[in-house]
C-alpha cells in the first residue's frame, strides 16, 4: 500500500468529512457542503468533482418550483459498493454479499451443531457467495456479527461455547480477503443500526433474548465499549430467583441464562422449545405461565439499568420475543414500570423482530466508516 503524503492524507480526510454530510442530508447542494465544512467552494467543486467521476456520488436536479436554475443535489451511491455479511448465531451460519443500499447479490445459509466446523463452513460459504456474485465488484469489508464474547478491536472471538470457539482470531483467519474483517458481538451491531435509525435518542439498551442472553447499550449517542470486551454480558447478571440454586459454566449459580434461554425453557417446559411455541399459541396454562415467568425475571434487572443509567428506551429482540411477543410485551412493560422512581423519564419498551442482518450490517459499516481512521474508501 502506497504511503500517504500530507497532501494525500489532508484529501481523503476532506472526501470523507464531504460524504458524510452528504450521508447525512441526503440531496444537500455544493454550497450548503462548503458552509458546513468551512472548504472553499473551489476545494468542494473539486472533490465533488471527483467523487461524482468515481461514482461515489450521485447528481440529480430536484424540481423546487422556483425560477431559475435550481442547484444540483447530491447523494451517496450506496448501491455501488459491496460488503460479505456473516451471520453466526448457535444453529445457523448464513452469508451475503449485499450493497451498502441493503440489495443481496448472493447468499447462503446452513444450519450448524457443536460437531461443526463452523470455522471451515464460514470460509466455505463466503468463496461460494463471492463466487454467486460474479467479479467485478470492489468489497469494502467482510461484516462478522457472533453470538459470544468478542475482543472487537482485535476480531478476536473471545467465547462462543456453542461454536467451540475459544480465543479465535478470526479477523486473522479471513485476512486472505485481503479487506478489513471487523468481528461484532450481535447485539452490539444492531446497536449500531438502532442508532442509525433513532439518531435524538441518545441512550437506550438492547436486549436480546435467544438461545443465548446478550444486551448493547447505546450511551450519549456512542456504542458502549468495555475494557474486557464483556460489557452487556445480560445473561450472566444475578436473577431474582428464591429457593432454587442453578449453577452456571461460568462459575457462578442462578445466572438470568439458566432461568430464561431457549435451553432454560425447554428444560422447565420439559418438552422441545417448538412445542412450547406452540402450546402458547393455543394458550395452554402452563406455557403461558412459563413464559410470564421470563418477564418476572427480566423485569426488576431491567428496570435497575433504566434507574442506573437514565435510558430512554429498551429494545427486545430475538426468537424468544418474536415467539412471545402478545405475552411478553404487555406484562413486561408493566412489570418495569411498576418499578420505575417517580422522577424516571423512561420512554418505552420495543419489540423489534425481522430486521435483516444486511440492513444491520450496511448501517455498521457504514457508521464504522464515518468515526473511524480505516483503511476503507468509498
Amino acid at each position: 500500500m502506497r504511503r500517504l503524503t500530507s497532501p494525500d492524507r489532508m484529501k481523503l480526510i476532506n472526501e470523507k468529512n464531504i460524504l458524510k454530510i452528504v450521508h447525512e442530508n441526503p440531496g444537500i447542494y455544493r454550497k450548503l457542503i462548503a458552509e458546513k465544512t468551512n472548504l472553499s467552494s473551489q476545494t468542494v467543486t473539486n472533490l465533488v468533482t471527483e467523487l461524482v467521476e468515481r461514482r461515489v456520488l450521485l447528481e440529480y436536479a430536484p424540481s423546487l418550483g422556483i425560477k431559475g436554475r435550481n442547484p444540483v443535489s447530491l447523494s451517496v451511491n450506496y448501491a455501488g459498493f459491496y460488503m460479505i455479511t456473516a451471520d453466526i448465531n448457535i444453529g445457523r451460519v448464513a452469508v451475503y454479499v449485499n450493497a451498502l443500499d441493503e440489495t443481496v447479490l448472493a447468499t447462503e445459509e446452513r444450519p450448524v451443531d457443536q460437531k461443526t466446523d463452523v470455522l471451515a463452513v464460514l470460509k466455505e460459504m463466503i468463496g461460494r457467495v463471492l463466487e454467486q456474485a460474479g467479479a467485478g465488484r470492489t468489497i469494502l469489508a467482510c461484516a462478522i456479527s457472533v453470538t459470544g464474547v468478542v475482543n472487537e478491536d482485535k476480531g478476536i472471538v473471545v467465547e462462543a461455547g456453542k461454536l467451540n470457539w475459544y480465543n479465535l482470531d478470526l479477523a486473522g483467519e479471513l485476512s486472505y480477503l485481503g479487506v478489513p474483517v471487523l468481528v461484532r458481538n450481535d447485539a452490539n451491531m444492531f446497536a449500531y443500526y438502532e442508532k442509525s435509525q433513532f439518531p435524538a435518542d441518545l441512550n437506550f439498551m438492547i436486549a436480546k433474548i435467544d438461545v443465548g442472553i446478550g444486551s448493547a447499550f447505546v450511551l450519549g449517542g456512542r456504542v458502549l465499549e468495555s475494557t474486557n470486551n464483556v460489557a452487556g454480558e445480560l445473561g450472566h447478571v444475578t436473577a431474582m430467583a428464591q429457593g432454587t440454586e442453578r449453577p452456571c459454566v461460568c462459575g457462578k449459580t442462578n445466572c438470568l441464562t439458566k432461568f430464561i434461554s431457549l435451553e432454560a425453557l425447554e428444560a422447565d417446559y420439559g418438552k422441545p422449545y417448538g412445542q412450547l411455541v406452540e402450546d402458547v399459541r393455543r394458550k395452554e396454562p402452563k406455557a403461558v405461565a412459563l413464559i410470564e415467568d421470563v418477564c418476572a425475571y427480566l423485569a426488576p434487572i431491567l428496570a435497575n439499568v433504566i434507574i442506573l443509567l437514565d435510558l430512554d428506551r429498551i429494545i427486545l429482540c430475538g426468537c424468544t420475543v418474536e415467539h412471545f411477543e402478545s405475552i411478553i410485551y404487555p406484562c413486561l412493560d408493566r412489570k418495569i414500570r411498576k418499578l420505575l422512581s417517580y422522577w424516571v423519564s423512561f420512554k418505552r419498551l420495543e419489540i423489534h423482530t425481522n430486521v435483516k442482518i444486511t440492513a444491520i450490517s450496511s448501517r455498521f459499516l457504514l457508521d464504522y466508516y464515518f468515526s473511524t481512521e480505516s483503511d476503507i474508501r468509498l
